[in-house]
């Protein structure tokens, strides 16, 4: 049986240059997952669409977030409010399918724009500092898990949606964040499981995904540990700008 990845790959990593390419990806990714709890998609998915398939760079993005996920797990779950995320989660199983239906469907070309587009517009949103203001509850959640959920199989960047809504709440701020990182793993989770049963994987997502995985887990423990000494509104700043520059230059290519 033909190994998933071998020494020459490891050694690769340091002297190809695309390889140093996506592991600069891959940090800034993860340090983004590390310091917000979410938005790894933001910067990955647009970046990763440059140089593979949508479909392999959503699928490598959302098995990367696994392993943040399992980071964050014992941490949020123990302080996640289940019955107000709920309606989100059954959301998110009914329809994951239809983005990522889409996703593995469409022209290659066409959903790299609708990445870039999907990108661009929650990145301005966040930019304007919009928030949630209007009715909540099982029926709210769940249509606000949909959208959420719709645009991750599309794009795997449904993180803002839910974190719009999820704010709005009226919880502690440690409910809070707890809520957005689990509702953000099972979605990411969801999106790698209907993106392997669509059969539109390429084997490299898996020898990506191995040889990338601590690279990831690193820069997720970094940006963890810079949330404690960068200012939050600095930070969140020029992340937002570089995806606006970004999607823009995806949009124009």
């Amino acid at each position: 049986m033909y190994p998933i990845v071998t020494p020459e790959d490891f050694i690769d990593l340091i002297f190809n240059f695309e390889n140093l390419i996506i592991l600069a990806i891959v940090f800034a990714g993860g340090i983004v997952r590390g310091y917000t709890g979410f938005g790894s998609g933001l910067v990955m998915v647009p970046l990763f669409s440059l140089l593979w398939s949508p479909v392999d760079a959503v699928a490598t993005t959302v098995a990367l977030g696994q392993f943040a996920a399992l980071q964050l797990a014992f941490s949020s779950g123990k302080h996640t409010n289940w019955r107000e995320v709920s309606p989100m989660i059954v959301a998110l199983v009914c329809i994951t399918p239809l983005g990522t239906m889409l996703l593995v469907s469409l022209d290659v070309d066409l959903i790299k724009k609708i990445i870039a587009g999907l990108v661009l517009f929650v990145t301005a949103i966040s930019l304007r500092g919009w928030q949630y203001r209007g009715p909540r509850g099982k029926l709210p959640s769940f249509i606000a898990g949909a959208i959420a959920s719709f645009i991750n199989g599309v794009a795997a960047v449904g993180g803002p949606a839910i974190v719009l809504y999820l704010i709005s709440l009226p919880d502690r701020p440690m409910i809070q964040r707890a809520n957005i990182a689990s509702v953000a793993s099972l979605m990411g989770f969801a999106v790698l499981v209907f993106t392997l049963l669509s059969g539109e994987v390429s084997y490299d997502v898996l020898r990506h995904t191995v040889i990338f995985a601590l690279p990831y887990i690193v820069s997720v423990w970094c940006g963890i540990g810079l949330f404690k000494i960068l200012p939050g509104s600095a930070f969140r700043l020029i992340v937002l700008w570089v995806l606006v520059a970004i999607s823009i230059a995806i949009l124009l290519a």
